[in-house]
């Protein structure tokens, strides 16, 4: 009876050792998290094999998930599958019918996602600037080319059409001037003024007319003359040849006397004032949209999806490499808390250690039966 009792006691023993020391060996991991010193000597084992290798293990880490967990191979074969795709369509076509049908302003939404203020303000200075600087750049270009050459050819040709109804509008306002009262008296006023200094020949033509008014004279013989076709031939004839002329002008000569910096400037802010910039401010999206939302949602949304989808699976491996992700696992795992990642592998393992706690507890046992056998045959 005293060698069963010996042998039980054994047993219970050999297994207490057994599953203390892997309960041990399992907290040993992890703990202590510090290195232990007694007086100037440190104690053994510690720390704990993670927080002693942690380093080697972030960098390890760092390496397998670049090389082998998210790849750019992997990352870019998931991108061009065609369901991906399909999700990601979708997924961008929602938010943008979302956005499309929004209350919201222009202005509004630059001011709440951008924090932008003063968005009109700031469109018409960089408007205005732009437009004065591109008219600018297009005159110097011009330097040392003829008129005709820099004016687009249609508006040259066109020009030259018009000259015969410039010169029959020119002639019919010169025409109805003179026939009214107005056109009268300034007609007659001139010749007053022309004949004041004239002396003696005042006089004559006075007693050549009579009582008749020289102006009463004058102005049919003038109506008939601007009428004459003989005088619009003249006058258009030389028209065309003046409008040759400039447009076989040089443009710095052509341009010569005008101030073309204050004119493109004032230009600039005439077009500028003009653009209906505060109407399209301060209108909602959602009536904006309205006539393009179909188009947009269904025809060019996929395409931008698709196109930036493609440029950035151009573009991934250089990506990851500039995010050096290696780096950031690494950097990661060194700031982890040591105390949070032992409570979540136990969490996540705590059956499996558990067995293992009873797995040396059963080995000790039969180490402690064998021993007490031994015993008894000694």
């Amino acid at each position: 009876m005293d060698i069963w009792i010996s042998i039980s006691i054994m047993a219970n023993v050999g297994a207490f050792i057994g599953g203390l020391t892997n309960s041990i060996a399992i907290r040993m991991l992890f703990r202590p998290f510090t290195t232990l010193y007694i007086g100037k000597y440190r104690v053994p084992f510690t720390p704990g094999l993670i927080p002693k290798r942690r380093k080697q293990l972030a960098v390890q880490l760092g390496e397998t998930v670049t090389k082998h967990l998210l790849t750019a191979e992997g990352v870019q074969a998931k991108i061009n599958d065609g369901e991906f795709r399909k999700e990601m369509t979708e997924l961008v076509q929602v938010e943008v019918k979302r956005f499309l049908k929004s209350d919201m302003t222009i202005s509004d939404l630059l001011k709440q996602d951008f924090g932008v203020d003063d968005v009109q303000n700031r469109i018409q200075t960089t408007t205005e600037a732009w437009l004065s600087n591109r008219m600018n750049v297009m005159l110097q270009e011009s330097n040392g080319k003829e008129m005709k050459d820099i004016l687009p050819e249609k508006f040259v040709a066109r020009g030259e059409e018009k000259l015969p109804e410039i010169v029959d509008w020119l002639l019919n306002k010169g025409v109805v001037y003179l026939e009214s009262e107005e056109g009268r008296k300034s007609l007659a006023s001139g010749i007053d003024a022309f004949l004041m200094d004239k002396g003696m020949l005042v006089n004559m033509v006075s007693m050549f007319f009579g009582n008749v008014s020289i102006a009463d004279k004058v102005q049919p013989e003038l109506i008939k003359f601007m009428k004459h076709e003989n005088t619009r031939d003249t006058l258009l004839n030389l028209l065309q040849q003046e409008y040759r002329n400039f447009m076989e002008k040089k443009s710095e000569e052509a341009l010569g006397l005008l101030k073309l910096p204050e004119i493109t400037t004032g230009l600039a802010k005439e077009i500028t004032a003009r653009l209906p910039i505060e109407e399209y401010l301060n209108t909602p999206v959602s009536s904006l949209a309205s006539s393009v939302e179909s188009w947009i949602v269904n025809d060019l949304t996929p395409k931008a999806v698709s196109a930036g989808l493609d440029l950035f699976v151009d573009r991934l491996e250089m990506l990851l490499e500039k995010m050096h992700l290696a780096k950031i696992v690494e950097e990661q795992v060194e700031a982890f808390s040591l105390e949070r990642l032992e409570e979540i592998i136990i969490s996540i393992a705590k059956s499996e250690l558990k067995m293992i706690t009873w797995l040396g507890a059963l080995l000790g046992g039969i180490i402690g039966v064998f021993q007490g056998i031994l015993v008894l045959f000694l």
